[in-house]
């Protein structure tokens, strides 16, 4: 079992060189749209995209936040790329394809589609109530559907482009997560629906690339963990800043890696999910554990 797990661990390693490898060159001129980039890793990648010359259109609910996010894209750009926004509300199916259309209509087309956007919700148990119903609706159509959404009007763009799809995804669409229940529900369809849609693609010999960036704990989500009383995750898992994030899912999508792990630390806990299950229900059982709890 351990010449397994080093051999993945080694198979990681490389994939981990292979990224840091990649040229800032190759994205000048890309045209990319970037979903609910108005804060936080979005906002961030769209700032890399632009410091490396690529072309922008950016989506996200709140218009001032957005205009603020191209300000900056304009001054970290140069003069070198293009910045456009268009404002939308994911919850909204209709939404999704006038977004598409507004980003070829103002880049000329497509070369990278990054699907960043997430409808946030409080922690909480599931406990089967009608607000519990509710939420799961919800999150099912912003971090779900829309991705299905957005992706199936920009296939025929990035095909004729050989263009890439970026989906940012997280750990808890690898593991079920304690009470994020129907978040995580929604990470995991989003792994096997682009899991699936890579293997068509490739059954069609389309030229496209899909990359899922799996994401470990983000600095601006502790707030919310210690809000719920979860201080075990705070004191034992370091946190990765959302530049930092950002970057290595723009790098990972230039390379047109099939996946990426973030923070680096994220990588033992999905062998272990595989090799060792009960470890990783231990290790859940422990940290997840709210103060409450105790």
């Amino acid at each position: 079992m351990w010449k397994k797990v080093i051999a993945v661990l080694i198979g990681l390693m490389i994939g981990y060189w292979y990224i840091d490898s990649f040229d800032p060159e190759k994205l000048k001129g890309k045209r990319v749209l970037i979903t609910g980039a108005s804060t936080g890793i979005g906002e961030h990648i769209a700032y890399h995209y632009a410091s490396f010359g690529a072309n922008i259109m950016i989506t996200a609910r709140r218009e001032n936040a957005l205009k603020d996010v191209i300000s900056k894209c304009e001054s970290l750009g140069k003069g070198n790329g293009k910045y456009h926004y268009v404002t939308a509300d994911m919850k909204n199916m209709k939404s999704t394809k006038l977004v598409v259309q507004e980003a070829i209509k103002k880049l000329g087309g497509i070369d990278i589609l990054v699907l960043n956007h997430i409808l946030e919700v409080p922690l909480g148990e599931w406990l089967g109530t009608e607000k519990n119903f509710t939420m799961l609706d919800n999150i099912m159509e912003v971090n779900f559907k829309a991705y299905i959404h957005l992706t199936s009007h920009s296939l025929a763009e990035l095909e004729k482009n050989k263009g890439s799809i970026i989906v940012v995804n997280s750990l808890a669409g690898k593991f079920g997560i304690p009470f994020v229940s129907a978040y995580s529900a929604s990470k995991f369809a989003l792994d096997g629906f682009f899991i699936a849609l890579r293997q068509e693609l490739k059954m069609r010999k389309c030229d496209i690339s899909i990359t899922s960036c799996i994401l470990g704990l983000i600095e601006n989500a502790l707030s919310k963990l210690g809000d719920f009383g979860l201080k075990r995750v705070l004191s034992l898992v370091k946190s990765a800043q959302p530049s930092d994030a950002a970057l290595a899912i723009v790098k990972g999508g230039a390379v047109r890696a099939r996946e990426i792990y973030f923070p680096f630390i994220t990588i033992p806990s999905f062998i272990l999910r595989d090799w060792m299950p009960g470890a990783i229900d231990l290790m859940l059982s422990y940290v997840h554990t709210p103060d409450h709890y105790q």
